[in-house]
């Protein structure tokens, strides 16, 4: 179209006379301005067909060097262009599936990570504990041997085999655990069933008082509060000599889930930096079965006045009745 005019003025130009400078120079800025526009065309042109298709590439480089494995480049209507997007996008879903297979692998090292440290966390909350328990009595009947006393021998023999029994009943019991979680009992069922177990073994009093019965939990929350229950009370029948355990669940001023556990007995020393050290490695199992569900745990112990151990988990859906269900367990 530009040429077809810039023709036509050309040809106007040769026809007339030579004297004619006005009109000549009228028909010159015709031709320059028709020439402009014709290269600010061709140039518009030339943006559209080769700077947009850079100007799109250089944005899919950024998402990808950001992370954005799922950016495409447009189709373009230049074929030379257009196959060359062709196999860019083709690098981009290669690459967005490999960044999928990478995360799937973290996730899965993650899970393994996790069910490590929970195995460890169980094996200390059942097994390693009455090892431990083991492994003091029979220093003791070392002891009682050089005195060559056989009644006491005796005692000793009844109380270590008293304690393989049990080494043998929790990992029955942590077998059974892995194969079915405690959760799928409930909260309160759960605790019943681990108060029971104690007054047996011990012939502690056991007492338990619910005033939280509209309390909803996940799985997770029940799994992980009941085994800071479990841990707790084992810490009872192992070091407090107590008559009587309470454990009470409730809610807080702030709506917040509240479960407390404590017991008569003879208590301990707890330094305020010891309830998170690793020197008090039940302590800093129970703090982070906790931290793994946003409870919040304290420890509050003095030498003969007991213990006192609180879980707040919060905040809860709903608040808390006013009436107060206590019963004892059977």
């Amino acid at each position: 179209m530009g040429l077809s005019v810039m023709c036509v003025v050309l040809a106007v130009m040769l026809g007339q006379p030579r004297d004619d400078h006005a009109l000549i120079q009228g028909l010159l800025l015709a031709l320059t301005t028709i020439l402009l526009l014709s290269l600010a065309a061709l140039l518009l042109g030339i943006q559209r067909r080769l700077l947009d298709p850079l100007l799109a590439l250089r944005d899919w480089a950024s998402n990808i060097r950001q992370g954005d494995f799922s950016s495409r480049l447009p189709r373009s209507d230049t074929s030379e262009i257009g196959e060359l997007a062709d196999d860019i996008n083709r690098l981009s879903e290669w690459l967005e599936s490999l960044a999928e297979e990478r995360e799937r692998e973290l996730q899965a090292q993650q899970q393994r990570l996790h069910e490590r440290t929970q195995l460890a966390n169980e094996l200390h909350d059942s097994l390693a504990q009455t090892l431990a328990s083991l492994k003091f009595q029979i220093r003791v009947l070392d002891d009682t041997l050089r005195q060559d006393s056989e009644s006491a021998i005796w005692q000793e023999m009844e109380r270590i085999e008293s304690s393989v029994d049990e080494a043998n009943v929790e990992l029955r019991e942590l077998i059974a655990h892995f194969r079915a979680p405690l959760s799928r009992h409930g909260l309160i069922p759960g605790i019943r069933r681990l108060l029971s177990r104690l007054r047996k073994e011990t012939g502690t009093e056991t007492v338990l008082q619910n005033q939280a019965d509209d309390a909803e939990l996940t799985d997770e929350e029940e799994a992980q509060i009941l085994r800071i229950v479990q841990e707790a009370l084992a810490n009872v029948r192992k070091h407090s000599r107590a008559n009587m355990v309470r454990v009470l669940l409730s809610y807080d001023t702030i709506g917040r889930l509240r479960l407390i556990i404590e017991d008569d007995g003879i208590g301990m020393v707890i330094a305020p930096d010891d309830q998170n050290s690793d020197g008090h490695f039940g302590l800093a199992i129970m703090q982070e079965r906790a931290g793994t569900v946003g409870a919040e745990l304290t420890i509050e112990s003095e030498p003969g006045d007991g213990t006192r151990v609180v879980i707040q988990l919060g905040p809860a859906n709903e608040a808390a009745g006013e009436q107060t269900v206590g019963e004892r367990t059977e």
